[in-house]
């Protein structure tokens, strides 16, 4: 039987070699390259089954090898291997065409698991339009998914106001889909055929809120350096979606209030009345009563926006919704990604069901997506972060002696937490129940230095 034909590309000469011999003692034929262009050099002559490319290499790194690879020899298979592992770079890498995506240290046995799967799976290679079908049979409201009676009683709701011109406020816990929600309702309404123009407004400095919205003139404050037309305008006839409402100033609230007064917008820096025919749809993860009742929202704002509420529920309220929604994120991602990934063992189910999802669907769809960057075959429960699979923050059970201050509880969460994600804010400010800029002032308070974690 003819040896199945592997590339090693790494330029550290003890890593190359020494997955050569490891190759070579289970029969297969391997060759090894110290970078990408010797590598390409290689492949004018020799044509092989898999390359196995390190990320980081002088002259031509692994990820321009691989975009050259899809291009000239789209059949051969790559597997990334990097001592500097992040998601961004693994969603690139698969999007790019890479098999897999492996860190250093290699595990030996894994290494091998990977390319035997690898050998074996020609015979069942991702069917796109097949996945393209499932997704849209899984899409059972305008890009939502949801059978849950919840659910239907938001898509009854959106059914409801989209045809009309009122104002709609959606409410609801962060990562529960309010701008899906909000998309759906301009889809159905008769300004389907003008922009939907989403702003989060709770991304912006308050200092330049009003520009982003109404537009400036050249000069009218450092850095305005020409004419720009505002989100009213640029959502002219179509709809305006405003996330995160409760974030703006009062200064702003006012404005806005007049422009839904008077359908009139005035450009910062300018005073000429401009006349804009805009629905607007806002959202807000926050309890707008408790900031009117401290004085950080407007009331009279407050009832101008909130002429029709829909209240999303958290997934945790919507659990007969899951199995759909991950079967939904793995079709998704086995076309975004370039995998087969056919199925869940039913621990990982299990576990993903019981599981009470602080940060909602974002959270799912980011837990399916790290899973199936590991997985080759079936997610298993070891595919799946702690947070999920037991109540620890990484491999660690965290315990407290009696007394203990609740300042250094607080300390010691944040601490382990950041490691466990290994620095990502992102997650450990989701995994704590806290926003980021929460997270950077405990990060302050406590004097953690982000280096020594």
């Amino acid at each position: 039987m003819e040896k199945h034909s592997i590339l090693i590309i790494d330029d550290e000469d003890n890593i190359r070699e020494g997955m050569i011999t490891l190759l070579e003692s289970k029969g297969y034929y391997v060759k090894g390259a110290s970078n990408g262009k010797s590598a390409l050099e290689l492949l004018d002559d020799q044509i092989f089954e898999l390359i196995i490319t390190d990320f980081k290499m002088q002259q031509m790194d692994g990820m321009r090898v691989l975009q050259t690879i899809s291009k000239q020899f789209p059949s051969i298979k790559v597997i990334m291997v990097t001592g500097y592992g992040s998601i961004e770079h693994a969603v690139e890498a698969m999007r790019l065409g890479a098999l897999n995506y492996i860190t250093k240290p290699v595990n030996p046995q894994k290494l091998l698991k990977i390319i035997e799967d690898t050998f074996a799976a020609n015979h069942n290679e991702v069917n796109e339009e097949k996945s393209k079908k499932v997704l849209k049979r899984l899409r059972h409201f305008h890009n939502m998914v949801g059978l849950s009676k919840p659910m239907q009683e938001i898509f009854r709701k959106i059914r409801e106001v989209a045809p009309t011109d009122v104002s709609v406020l959606i409410l609801g816990e962060s990562g529960t889909g309010k701008e899906l929600v909000a998309r759906a309702i301009h889809d159905l309404s008769p300004r389907k055929d003008h922009p939907f123009v989403a702003v989060n407004t709770g991304g912006i400095p308050r200092e330049l809120i009003a520009s982003e919205l109404f537009g400036h003139l050249k000069g009218a404050f450092t850095g305005a350096i020409a004419d720009k037309k505002g989100k009213f305008e640029e959502a002219h006839q179509g709809t305006l979606f405003l996330d995160e409402i409760g974030t703006m100033g009062i200064p702003v609230q006012i404005s806005l209030l007049r422009v839904l007064e008077t359908r009139v917008i005035e450009r910062v820096g300018g005073n000429k009345p401009i006349p804009v025919n805009v629905r607007i749809i806002c959202a807000s993860n926050e309890n707008l009563m408790d900031l009117i009742r401290s004085h950080k929202f407007r009331e009279d704002l407050y009832y101008r926006l909130n002429v029709f509420a829909i209240d999303l529920p958290p997934l945790r309220k919507r659990k007969q919704d899951i199995p759909y929604l991950i079967k939904y994120y793995r079709e998704l991602f086995n076309i975004e990604l370039n995998k087969n990934i056919s199925d869940l063992t039913k621990e990982a189910q299990q576990a993903l069901k019981e599981y009470s999802w602080p940060g909602n669907i974002r959270e799912l769809r980011n837990v399916i997506l790290r899973a199936m960057l590991s997985a080759n075959d079936v997610i298993d429960v070891h595919h799946l972060p702690s947070t999920i699979t037991g109540n620890k923050v990484g491999s660690e059970v965290i315990s407290f002696r009696a007394g203990t201050p609740l300042s250094e509880v607080e300390k010691i969460m944040v601490i382990q937490t950041l490691k466990a994600v290994k620095g990502n804010k992102l997650k450990a400010s989701e995994i704590l129940g806290i926003s980021r800029r929460s997270l950077y002032n405990k990060l302050e308070e406590y004097q953690i230095d982000e280096n020594s974690l």
